[in-house]
């Protein structure tokens, strides 16, 4: 018996029913497996196999091959990086208003302290 099939029936056993067809798929389009060996151990017709290498390409294989659906992504990336600019801005605003407000805070300690020393001499 091939080895494949062997890690095939394993995973029919073990793993989730999604991942065990995605494992059929894939080793049926490498040929590691013939249709016939899967329909004989498996018990899988080749009407499914098919229908489930049909299933493979749409889902799995069709978004990386056309990038259409990249650009969506890529436009969503865009938006937040300028979501990511718009906070900068307000933070670096912030972070002025706060640079100003110490050096005040700075500024009149400064002169309590030169009215202290006045007085004192």
């Amino acid at each position: 018996m091939n080895t494949y099939l062997n890690d095939l029936l394993g995973y029919k056993k073990k793993k989730t029913r999604h991942l065990f067809r995605w494992k059929v798929v894939e080793a049926y389009r490498a040929e590691r497996v013939q249709a016939s060996e899967l329909e004989e151990t498996l018990g899988i017709s080749r009407t499914e196999l098919r229908r489930l290498n049909r299933n493979y390409f749409r889902y799995r294989l069709l978004p990386l091959l056309y990038p259409k659906h990249r650009r969506k992504a890529m436009k969503r990336d865009a938006d937040y990086v300028k979501m990511l600019e718009k906070k900068l801005a307000e933070m670096e605003k912030e972070n002025q208003f706060l640079r100003l407000q110490t050096e005040a805070y700075q500024t009149v300690i400064q002169i309590a302290e030169e009215h202290g020393a006045a007085r004192a001499v």
